[in-house]
């Protein structure tokens, strides 16, 4: 199988990897994927349940491209492995010309047979309104599977499954019982403040403003998840609310979404860690920016509640927003994302509340 990109990508691609795995149930099963020589990025062997993939492969890339000896070397390299087969999931947005590329030189690696290579989408045009809503990656890369014969899964989000283990639930209820204290008990809300997408990320004393108001009117207790580079941001937000917990660099992905689970709510970017959420089946308030099409990455299944504005320069794929000063961004209030997520916690049920008040108090 093949697949690049960062943990979104990843974890929107496991319902393909599940409908393989139950289509060929004692093969064996290979991941190729790319890793960035200069970017921190989370392997796929860290994301993907036991039995999914039996070998883990990877080659080098660089913001120059694919260097020639690299490739010469993958290719001799998966020669050598004799695959019969190539799942092709590389993403939607893929150009044609690199989709041709790649056919080759797999085909050239000695795989016959390919599955996942047609069904490729052109992202629809600007209409007066804006850009149409698409269909999900996930479900995307489900209907190419579906074209060559796999049996796949209906398109309801439920198949995004992580198979937290009970060790990796107990290592993030440890962590919980340390760092949640006893003295309030509202719900746990799980905040990511970041994102590796500079374009991506709403400003930071909007964060804190969403925590001030959550933490009056619903008596949440925040938890700032993402990575060892966004602890120091965890920390200055923690500092002016008063009161939450720190996980970014403190767990790793799977324990981080076991920890997610205990949450009643997310609140963050359109990053890896509001896919982790959405695969717990933590409900979501997603802040997105508008550089992607509407519905293409948002949080994966039914309840969340995704905030996006149309702007006039929407759909233009930019890492660093360089023209519009992240107006996308900016258009969303932070009443807005305030009223999202009160919306969801008074969705709770009776029970459902009891039941987080009582692991609250369990766990500190």
């Amino acid at each position: 199988m093949y697949r690049l990109g960062q943990l979104g990508d990843t974890l929107v691609a496991l319902p393909s990897l599940v409908a393989i795995r139950k289509q060929f149930p004692t093969a064996h099963i290979a991941l190729l994927s790319s890793f960035h020589i200069s970017h921190d990025r989370v392997a796929p062997q860290h994301v993907i349940p036991n039995g999914l993939i039996d070998e883990w492969l990877t080659y080098e890339s660089s913001d120059a491209g694919f260097k020639a000896i690299e490739m010469a070397r993958l290719l001799v390299r998966l020669r050598k492995k004799k695959f019969d087969m190539l799942v092709y999931l590389a993403p939607r947005i893929r150009p044609a010309n690199d989709v041709r590329r790649d056919l080759l030189f797999f085909r050239s690696a000695g795989m016959k047979s390919i599955i996942g290579d047609a069904g490729f989408e052109v992202m629809p045009a600007r209409r007066p309104e804006g850009l149409p809503c698409v269909v999900h990656e996930a479900d995307h890369l489900l209907n190419r599977l579906a074209l060559s014969g796999i049996e796949v899964p209906k398109s309801n989000g439920n198949q995004m499954g992580l198979a937290i283990t009970s060790d990796e639930q107990r290592e993030a209820d440890d962590w919980l019982r340390r760092n949640v204290t006893t003295d309030h008990a509202g719900p746990l809300v799980g905040f990511a403040p970041a994102s590796k997408w500079p374009s991506k990320v709403w400003p930071e004393e909007r964060f804190v403003d969403v925590g001030e108001s959550l933490i009056r009117s619903k008596n949440i207790f925040p938890i700032v998840f993402g990575g060892s580079e966004d602890h120091e941001l965890g920390e200055r937000l923690l500092k002016i609310w008063g009161r939450g917990a720190n996980a970014a660099g403190q767990l790793s992905v799977r324990p981080a979404a076991a920890a997610l689970s205990r949450c009643q709510l997310y609140v963050g970017n359109d990053t890896g860690t509001m896919h982790l959420a959405a695969a717990v089946k933590t409900r979501c308030v997603a802040i997105m920016s508008a550089l992607d099409w509407p519905g293409h990455w948002n949080p994966y299944g039914e309840g969340h509640v995704v905030l996006r504005r149309t702007v006039p320069c929407e759909g233009c794929l930019l890492q660093f927003c360089d023209k519009e000063g992240l107006r996308c961004l900016k258009e969303i209030s932070v009443d807005a994302v305030v009223e999202a997520c009160a919306h969801l916690l008074e969705g709770l049920s009776k029970e459902s509340l009891l039941e987080s008040s009582s692991y609250f108090q369990t766990v500190g």
